[in-house]
This record gives C-alpha cells, sequence and structure tokens, in this order.
C-alpha cells in the first residue's frame, strides 16, 4: 500500500484529502513540523503539500524536504497564481494540484503521481525517499 504524507495546516482541508486518498495509508503533518526537526516518515510514496502554510510556504517546505531526501513531491492550492506551477517544476516539484476540482480528477492524478495504473496495480515505478 502506498504512503501518501500531508503537510497541511488546515483541519478541514486534511479532512478533504484523507477523503481523496482513502485507500492508501495517509500520514499528517503541519508545517511547524520540519521547523521543529520533528522526524519525518523515511518510506513515503508522495508528499502532498498545501501551498498556503501557516508560518511557511508550501514552496519552502518543498525545497526543504528536496533537501531531506524525498523527491516524489507535490503542492495543492484552491486559490493557485499562474506562475505557481512554474516555481514548484523550478525547484524540482512534481507538480500543483488545483482545487476543488473533480474528485476522480484528483485521484487519477495522486495515481498517477504514485506511478500507479488505473486497476491499482504498481507498475514499479514507485518513487520513495
Amino acid at each position: 500500500m502506498a504512503t501518501v504524507l500531508i503537510i497541511d495546516d488546515s483541519p478541514t482541508q486534511v479532512r478533504y484529502m484523507r477523503i481523496l486518498l482513502q485507500g492508501l495509508r495517509v500520514l499528517h503533518r503541519n508545517s511547524d513540523s520540519l521547523s521543529e526537526s520533528l522526524p519525518l516518515p523515511e518510506q513515503t510514496d508522495l508528499v502532498l503539500i498545501a501551498l498556503i502554510l501557516t508560518r511557511n510556504n508550501g514552496f519552502e517546505c518543498g525545497a526543504r524536504l528536496r533537501e531531506l531526501g524525498f523527491f516524489n513531491i507535490a503542492l495543492y492550492s484552491d486559490c493557485p497564481e499562474s506562475t505557481d506551477a512554474d516555481w514548484a517544476q523550478a525547484i524540482g516539484l512534481q507538480a500543483l494540484l488545483r482545487l476543488p476540482a473533480p474528485m476522480a480528477l484528483l485521484r487519477q492524478q495522486v495515481q498517477s503521481l504514485l506511478g500507479v495504473g488505473a486497476q491499482g496495480k504498481d507498475d514499479g515505478k514507485r518513487r520513495a525517499s
């Protein structure tokens, strides 16, 4: 089973993302966990980060996670600017998911990021840290 780490400070958004990710192992940390050096899971197949956080932003968190050796990272936002996807790509992040979007589309995007086919079978491209 794939493991997805959500970094978000909004309990409402985390609940929504957990519903979206049903059937996957979902872990959650708030943005403070990065600055406080709290342990992060070593085996994570995908990290999803909210673009807007309380003390940081998703770009800073994504860059920090890249430094820590995570590389399958995507941002999500309900109010992305036109240049946000370019910035995400420039720092080595995989994607910017736009919310709200149809649940089926978001699940498809997450499955694509995980490298899992439509039948839920591992295609051997899992990108774990």
